[in-house]
């Protein structure tokens, strides 16, 4: 089987400033450049089904601040797909607790590099998982205090 990269699916509320938090250092990553990095508000999948768009990722990386509706019925798509789910949110905003019990392993981050690093950590550990064909959907790489 030939090894390709991650498809990537960002989740995030449409009133974040997303592409300065989350776009932006993720588009400059060369660990990310091998992965296929789908932004949901991009030109390309605008007039496309969020649901279609989300069968095809591999993983999905949801930023937490600001959640309104259309976020949480990707989020709520998202955990049932039983795929891997990186949660990040900011420090100095808090985050929901309703949605540390949903996800468990909820990331805090107080700098675009840092949402970068936990990002780029988070897709290199699941290379070698998701192209050997078994996904382990359980990765700590920390927990917000």
């Amino acid at each position: 089987m030939e090894k390709r990269g991650l498809r990537v699916y960002f989740i995030h509320s449409a009133k974040s400033d997303y592409n300065n938090l989350l776009y932006l250092p993720v588009l400059r990553s060369r660990v990310l450049s091998n992965h296929t990095l789908v932004f949901p508000d991009s030109e390309e999948n605008k007039e496309r089904y969020y649901k279609d768009i989300m069968d095809e990722a591999d993983l999905y990386i949801v930023e937490l601040t600001n959640p309104d509706t259309g976020f949480n019925m990707e989020l709520k798509y998202a955990i049932m797909s039983k795929k891997p789910i990186l949660a990040l949110a900011q420090k100095s905003l808090g985050y929901d607790e309703k949605y540390q019990k949903l996800l468990n392993n909820v990331v805090g981050y107080t700098t675009p590099e840092d949402v970068k690093n936990f990002i780029e950590t988070f897709v290199e550990s699941y290379k070698e998982k998701i192209n050997a064909g078994k996904i382990d959907p359980t990765l700590v790489l920390g927990v917000l205090n």
